[in-house]
């Protein structure tokens, strides 16, 4: 099964949600173990299986997935204990042991240790200590950066090798070569627009296609490892409050796409695998802050289309869907709105994949109003279990021309009531 972006356990269903009030609600009355049971089945994702757990009386032993990493702990003898291996080495280094330290100050639950020749990051607790809430942020804390340091650890220290990874899903052949072309056109042909751009006249619009391009090679190629720090990396420096002007922020970002494009094949294949996660890196954001998003971006539409430049135009839309799933952990009807929206903007990609129904001819012009119709419909009637409010309607929709449609899409997409 072809999945797409990234793990976000926002927004969990009513059962998930009851099962936290348990949780809560079992270790004030000092039923711990109860209490901890409670926990797992809430951060457990029925349809992945990301947490296996085993309770023999008092105690219970769990391990949790986050991308590259196992986490392994256990529930005893008074205590909580969850740690990952990151790295293993056969000596010891002054270089990588200094950043470990550096790294422990930025932590605020867990710690970074040496263990049988093993980096590894750990957390324990007396379970009194340690109530849901704060076993939650822990164990994010401590999966989040298991699974980002192995990676970049071991790109700056050479003496370490990977552990750990054994669960990581290969993905096919095939789709690794069809990822792996759409990630090489994607990235020349932003690389070539831009240099077609006056970087003055044009540098909001270099912005969109630069960030746009980085945000969609992590939602529909969601590679892992040392790719995704670097798309991660191009997008804190955009947004990094400094007194860089926007003009060199694009030149830099420029030179990130070209980097990425020369990458050679083998290495680039080497970070498309398919992982579970517990935890989602994105925080929770409601409808509104969507809204809001659109409200700040839309009105930079009409100068393009004006002026000839039709295709940043179609990159702004695709920047509101792109952005938004890389930065929030969305409700779920958004989520699965913005993924309609991409799979008729990059029709070639989702139907090289073969994944679902053809959704639009870009040589024709043409829509399949009925099957986009009936998607939203599908979409929505989900969506009202835990937003009986919701509406879409999509007679609103204009299927004249590409963005008449994107604008009529995302204009019924901010008339969305997420009220309970």
């Amino acid at each position: 099964m072809i999945t797409f972006g990234r793990f976000s356990d926002s927004f969990k269903d009513k059962q998930k949600i009851e099962a936290w009030g348990r949780s809560e609600k079992l270790f004030l009355e000092k039923n711990y173990t109860d209490s901890y049971e409670a926990f797992l089945n809430y951060i457990r994702d029925d349809e992945s299986n990301n947490v296996i757990f085993k309770r023999e009386g008092d105690n219970i032993d769990f391990e949790l997935m986050q991308g590259s990493k196992i986490i392994y702990g256990h529930f005893s003898g008074g205590r909580v204990v969850a740690e990952a291996d990151i790295a293993e080495f056969d000596k010891t280094s002054v270089a990588f042991m200094r950043r470990l330290m550096e790294m422990n100050y930025s932590l605020f639950y867990c710690r970074f240790a040496i263990k049988d020749n093993k980096i590894c990051i750990k957390f324990d607790s007396q379970i009194a200590a340690a109530p849901p809430r704060k076993l939650y942020y822990a164990w994010k804390e401590l999966a989040s950066r298991a699974d980002k340091q192995d990676d970049l650890l071991r790109d700056d220290f050479k003496m370490l090798r990977s552990i750990g990874s054994a669960h990581t899903e290969q993905l096919p052949d095939a789709e690794k070569e069809i990822k792996y072309n759409f990630y090489k056109s994607w990235l020349e042909n932003t690389v070539r627009r831009v240099g077609e751009l006056n970087e003055d006249v044009y540098a909001g619009g270099i912005s969109y296609l630069v960030l746009n391009t980085a945000y969609k090679i992590d939602y529909l190629i969601a590679p892992e490892g040392t790719l995704m720090n670097e798309l991660e990396k191009m997008s804190w420096d955009y947004f990094a409050k400094d007194s860089k002007p926007f003009t060199e922020k694009n030149r830099r970002m420029t030179e990130a796409l070209k980097k990425l494009a020369a990458i050679p094949k083998e290495q680039v294949l080497e970070d498309l695998y398919r992982v579970k996660s517990t935890f989602g890196i994105a925080n929770p954001a409601p409808h509104q802050t969507v809204v809001e998003l659109f409200n700040n971006n839309l009105n930079n539409v009409k100068w393009y289309i004006e002026n000839n430049s039709t295709d940043i135009a179609i990159a702004i839309y695709e920047y509101l869907a792109t952005y938004s799933l890389f930065s929030y952990g969305l409700p779920k009807p958004d989520a699965k709105l913005f993924n309609l929206m991409l799979n008729i903007i990059n029709q070639d990609y989702f139907t090289a994949l073969g994944v679902g129904e053809v959704l639009y001819d870009a040589v024709a012009g043409k829509f399949c109003e009925q099957v986009i119709k009936d998607r939203i419909a599908q979409i929505i009637k989900e969506g009202t279990e835990l937003y009986p409010e919701l509406k879409f309607n999509a007679e609103n929709l204009k299927f004249d021309s590409l963005t008449n449609f994107l604008r009529s899409f995302i204009t019924e997409m901010q008339t969305l009531n997420y009220n309970g």
